[in-house]
């Protein structure tokens, strides 16, 4: 879904569909890889991105005001919530 929205606000802002597809799979593609060949914890990772001022720590805040931490947090939660459910059938 993550990559889905960040395709379409690409798109939104006037990239074309596929490029837009593209960028977005290579932008979390270069983020697994920093995560996996640093072994940086991801907070770190992104202050180092993170210009004063910068487009980065801008559209960050727009995800935390958005409440992407939240989100994300509590779908983990409820999937291993239904997983233990299940698990106990």
């Amino acid at each position: 879904m993550f990559a889905e929205a960040l395709a379409e606000g690409a798109v939104k802002m006037g990239m074309s569909g596929p490029l837009a597809s593209r960028i977005a799979a290579q932008t979390l593609l270069g983020a697994a890889k920093m995560m996996l060949e640093t072994g940086e914890h991801p907070a770190k990772l992104r202050a180092d991105v993170c210009t004063p001022g910068g487009t980065t720590i801008h559209a960050l805040h727009e995800l935390e005001k958005g409440g992407l931490r939240a989100a994300v947090m509590n779908a983990v939660e409820a999937g291993t919530i239904r997983a233990r459910e299940l698990g106990k059938n």
